[in-house]
């Protein structure tokens, strides 16, 4: 009987260390919290606060190495919502209301959703957002040939 006590003792020692370990071994920690894509950087980014960019505090439009930014964009302004862009002001090349998504594999370059024209991000940052749009058309009736199609680049803050 003395001998089989100890023995009970070191087996139910051994069994308390065996579930002990398996109990533990079974917990694990939270999953760790994903880090956010670039797209999804961009995306916080571009909408932001009220998501409203505007052409002041040394931004501009250029086109041709001209601003027109008085001439053809007087009050513009556009916003960036989760899936949809919306402009105020007088713009001959962005819609009031439109859908965009980024370029597959792209964080760098979002696609208009009517006319699938792409616009490259050049900059981004919580203040300043730099856009470039090679812009097919001309878009002054009457006026100059070739005076509105080209490169625009938006340098456009918060």
């Amino acid at each position: 009987l003395t001998k089989t006590l100890p023995n009970l003792t070191m087996k139910a020692l051994i069994l308390f260390a065996l579930c002990s370990i398996i109990s533990f071994a079974g917990c694990k920690k939270d999953d760790p919290i994903p880090e956010p894509t670039e797209q999804e950087i961009v995306t916080a980014l571009l909408t932001a606060g009220t998501g409203t960019w505007l052409p002041k505090g040394g931004g501009g439009i250029i086109t041709q190495g001209v601003d027109v930014t008085a001439d053809l964009f007087k009050d513009f302004s556009i916003k960036f919502t989760a899936k949809q862009i919306i402009t105020t002001g007088t713009t001959p090349v962005w819609l009031r209301q439109d859908t965009w998504q980024f370029k597959s594999g792209s964080s760098s370059i979002i696609i208009r959703g009517q006319d699938d024209k792409e616009i490259t991000i050049e900059t981004i940052s919580e203040t300043e957002l730099v856009l470039a749009l090679f812009w097919d058309e001309t878009t002054f009736e009457g006026g100059r040939p070739r005076s509105i199609k080209g490169e625009y680049e938006f340098t456009l803050r918060k």
